[in-house]
């Protein structure tokens, strides 16, 4: 198989499926909703939209040519090519973690007559279960890594980043993937087995190309907006319910009032719940970005690939002074 028939197989589900979480539909419905509030913001305030200004605020020479920019596109090829096949080796499968729950509940409690409720109603019920099971293994995961200094040293990689860009989303070390993508697997398939338990017989959850379909939802939405320097917030009651642009933005802020805040993905109910939730104001208070780590190039291919397999080892050492510095390093960082 030809490099560019190689290429273009593994980037066409990532691109084109319509339930990727990266596909080019989703890309641009969240540039629709990101250019359309920058337009009526700036029609509020005016009178007029100016183009040029707001084209700028997507795609200004300084953003598109940052290194940090450029570092994302590099996790963007290193996740496609290399990270699937290595996540795929080690993880436990939803389907899998589900049907041992459902069979560990029916030999302990016996087998349930089949629901009689519509399909329709089942279906919906296991889409709902299932989504909010994955928000909590997506809060949890990233509550675990901002906590645990060596799971943090997985996923420091991620905060390195000084501009926020859609393609920041890949910017996520394999050893973070691996961890993430299990912990999901265990609230997702422990969700569905309960269910699926419950109602006496499996139900497939509404999706599309194999995701949940409230989940992309928010990908057509906004999500992608989240990893932007666009400043949209959710106020008030929304804004303890859903994780708006700004809320991910306050996430990455290097201001160490926003440290460990905000861990959610679509939902904010997890963070509200459980004391983490810092709920953005009106208007844009200038975050930076980045991890603050004197004499560190956050951008460079050893920080971002090989340095953390290093940074795990040190803080798995036990009581080891270097674990002590590495502790204190982290705390600081975040």
């Amino acid at each position: 198989m030809s490099i560019l028939a190689n290429l273009t197989e593994r980037l066409h589900p990532v691109l084109m499926s319509p339930g990727s979480h990266f596909s080019l539909f989703s890309l641009a419905g969240a540039f629709c909703v990101g250019f359309g509030y920058l337009a009526f913001r700036q029609w509020r305030r005016r009178g007029h939209v100016r183009l040029a200004a707001l084209s700028r605020a997507f795609f200004s020479r300084e953003l598109m040519f940052h290194r940090s920019t450029r570092a994302d596109l590099f996790y963007f090829f290193v996740n496609i090519f290399v990270t699937g096949l290595f996540i795929g080796w080690f993880c436990l499968g939803v389907k899998e973690v589900s049907e041992f729950v459902q069979a560990l509940l029916t030999d302990r409690f016996g087998a349930r007559a089949p629901s009689q409720a519509p399909e329709l109603v089942s279906r919906t019920v296991v889409t709902v279960v299932a989504f909010l099971a994955y928000e909590f293994g997506y809060w949890l995961d990233h509550y675990l890594k901002h906590r645990i200094p060596f799971l943090w040293e997985t996923h420091k990689t991620h905060h390195t980043a000084e501009r926020l860009t859609p393609w920041t989303v890949w910017r996520v070390h394999p050893l973070d993937s691996l961890v993430f993508t299990n912990v999901v697997a265990l609230c997702v398939g422990l969700a569905i087995g309960v269910t699926a338990f419950a109602f006496g017989a499996r139900f497939a959850a509404y999706a599309v190309d194999g995701t949940n379909a409230f989940l992309v939802l928010f990908f057509f939405a906004y999500v992608h907006l989240q990893h932007s320097q666009i400043w949209i917030p959710f106020t008030g009651a929304l804004g303890r319910l859903l994780m708006s642009p700004a809320h991910h933005q306050i996430h990455h802020s290097i201001d160490p009032a926003h440290y460990n805040s905000n861990m959610g993905n679509a939902l904010a109910i997890w963070d509200w719940m459980f004391g983490t939730l810092v709920v953005p104001q009106k208007e844009s208070p200038r975050l930076a970005f980045g991890v603050d780590e004197p004499g560190v190039d956050p951008h460079s291919v050893t920080e971002l690939l090989l340095t953390p397999f290093r940074d795990v080892a040190v803080a798995l050492l036990p009581q080891a002074p270097a674990q002590e510095a590495l502790e204190k390093r982290a705390e600081l960082s975040r």
